[in-house]
């Protein structure tokens, strides 16, 4: 056995294969199952899963507990949806500018980044109230309570996606970028700086981190992130409506991080799928679905504190432990060589 023996790297050597295994299946699944209905839920899964990633950068990282991500959400498609709809902005620079213009109001939420806990959750939760109240009250922009109708189709390089194949390929891979790119600021000196951040605020600031300017940082982000995840959802169903982005929608997203794992991405993205996608496969029971759906809830909490993340990850290291005790040992002229 070698001197140098680190865990962590064995798990990272076991988490590329993983990750390359479920790409190609996302990359395959539509070919399999091409079932429109199917495709366009796995489409509210991708979009719903980087909005909870935006939020993991929040709670999951540097601690703050926000549940104003609808109001961000709904900038997003709205923004997307003006652009592309009364503007004629190409699709691209519209789900650009739907991150842009989410980033933006976030920078009304810096203030409130001194503030913690509770405090903090009130603050978020009175801003989304605000932009859902405009939402719902300026018609002459959003359409108000009727809903904002005729999104156009997402346009790529003149291609217009009409196919709910071509979606979900749009949608998927865009989660994808999210999910890399936030892993790669995961390990990185920012990265290492907010999760000091979320262990001990006035340690991190004692070491000469600026928590403040940190923390508005993480905002921004998560901000953008939800933005764009509304850009998608926009030209997804293509009719907005009040409804969809009521303070209801930000504790839907904080639900999806916390079954999933605080502090996983890959556990974001187990929790949209069972909040997006269980109701909906739940229908064939009437109206006890959404009793069998707390009731998954209240089971994945109970039997793990991490989440779905870690109650696959336990699954994981049992099923690899009960592998090697079953692997034929080396003879024993062998020990050498082992």
């Amino acid at each position: 056995m070698s001197a140098s023996f680190d865990p962590s790297a064995r798990l990272r050597a076991a988490v590329h294969p993983v990750t390359l295994l479920v790409v190609a299946a996302l990359i395959v699944l539509p070919w399999a199952e091409p079932d429109k209905f199917t495709l366009h839920i796995l489409s509210l899964i991708a979009i719903a899963s980087i909005a909870a990633m935006g939020l993991q950068v929040l709670l999951g990282y540097s601690g703050q507990l926000s549940i104003g991500q609808a109001a961000f959400y709904g900038i997003g498609a709205y923004t997307s949806a003006l652009l592309t709809a009364k503007l004629g902005v190409p699709f691209p620079l519209a789900l650009v500018g739907a991150g842009a213009a989410a980033a933006i109001a976030s920078l009304l939420m810096v203030p409130i980044t001194r503030l913690t806990g509770a405090y903090l959750a009130v603050a978020t939760l009175g801003f989304s109230i605000i932009v859902y109240l405009f939402i719902q009250n300026e018609e002459w922009l959003t359409g108000g309570s009727y809903g904002f109708i005729g999104i156009p189709r997402a346009e790529l390089f003149g291609y217009v996606l009409r196919d709910q194949m071509s979606s979900y390929y749009l949608n998927v891979g865009v989660a994808a970028i999210v999910y890399f790119t936030f892993a790669r600021i995961e390990g990185s000196r920012f990265g290492r700086a907010i999760n000091a951040i979320r262990q001990d605020a006035d340690a991190a600031r004692a070491s000469g981190i600026g928590v403040t300017l940190l923390k508005s940082e993480c905002f921004v982000i998560a901000a953008f992130v939800a933005g764009v995840a509304g850009s998608l959802y926009a030209h997804e169903v293509r009719y907005l409506a009040p409804n969809d982005f009521t303070f209801w929608k930000s504790i839907e997203m904080l639900i999806m991080v916390v079954i999933g794992g605080v502090g996983s991405l890959a556990g974001a993205i187990l929790g949209a799928a069972v909040v997006v996608g269980l109701p909906e496969y739940l229908r064939a029971i009437g109206d006890y679905r959404m009793l069998v759906f707390g009731a998954i809830l209240i089971a994945t909490m109970l039997f793990g504190e991490g989440g779905l993340a870690a109650l696959l990850a336990t699954l994981g290291r049992r099923v690899a432990a009960v592998a090697m005790r079953s692997a034929p040992k080396l003879p024993p002229g062998n020990e050498a060589a082992r």
